[in-house]
């Protein structure tokens, strides 16, 4: 006994939170004849039932964490390969660690003034690059924003550099530790939010914010101030090498 074989059509409706479908029975030239069965489903928009937020939102944060995070592990890496070869840091890991405990704020200040040895340098070099300063990669940066508060912080930041006489901001954070010796606290040395009252208030803003640029400034004032003391080491190759890398 032979089998009449129908032939099919399906039909899918793909919404934001609904896939809706049909299937429809079709005759010998492929025309449609009846619905053979026809339906709905009902999912999930992806978006914060309170908020309205995309659900893709904190997935993509985190992925942007992990992201910046593998290339600052790779950065480092390749900055403490190149300090070795060229003579900046120890080969040895246990010598690494004793220069963990020198203070890298000493240092960037004391490089700009003394000849400091080689390893000391290479520790302000590595201090460097753990925080390399804001540098926006918008076409246009949102004033109203985070940017535009991280702008009120770099705005002070080169304020405050003028007014307590540091040449650089490494020279700065060192000077602002020093002074904490007079006072009850020691002030902080990372970025921090703070909130401002009063007619001249500006906005929640930061104390203050390092630029990339401040830090690239410091990079070369410190290269220039040794590289007297070390011709033979710090040429022109090893310099755009390590400021590539840093």
């Amino acid at each position: 006994m032979s089998r009449l074989r129908l032939h099919y059509r399906l039909g899918l409706d793909l919404g934001t939170n609904s896939l809706g479908w049909c299937v429809l029975v079709l005759d010998g030239n492929n025309q449609p004849i009846r619905i053979h069965s026809a339906g709905s489903r009902i999912f999930s928009d992806g978006r914060d039932p309170k908020s309205g937020a995309s659900l893709a939102n904190d997935r993509r944060d985190a992925r942007a964490m992990r992201r910046r995070r593998d290339r600052f592990l790779r950065r480092r890496a390749a900055l403490l390969k190149h300090l070795t070869a060229a003579g900046f840091f120890p080969e040895s890991e246990s010598e690494r660690k004793a220069l963990q405990s020198l203070d890298p704020f000493a240092l960037r200040a004391r490089a700009l003034d003394e000849k400091l040895g080689l390893h000391k340098i290479g520790r302000a070099f590595f201090h460097l690059n753990q925080r390399r300063g804001f540098k926006s990669n918008r076409k246009a940066d949102n004033k109203d924003g985070e940017d535009g508060k991280i702008a009120i912080g770099i705005d002070r930041l080169r304020t405050a550099i003028v007014e307590t006489g540091a040449r650089t901001f490494g020279e700065f954070l060192h000077k602002r530790r020093m002074s904490a010796e007079t006072q009850s606290a020691v002030p902080p040395v990372r970025t921090r939010l703070r909130a401002e009252n009063g007619e001249v208030a500006k906005g929640d803003g930061y104390d203050f914010y390092p630029s990339r640029a401040l830090l690239e400034e410091e990079f070369t004032d410190i290269w220039e101030a040794q590289a007297a003391h070390y011709p033979e080491t710090m040429t022109t190759e090893v310099y755009n090498r390590l400021f590539e890398v840093v």
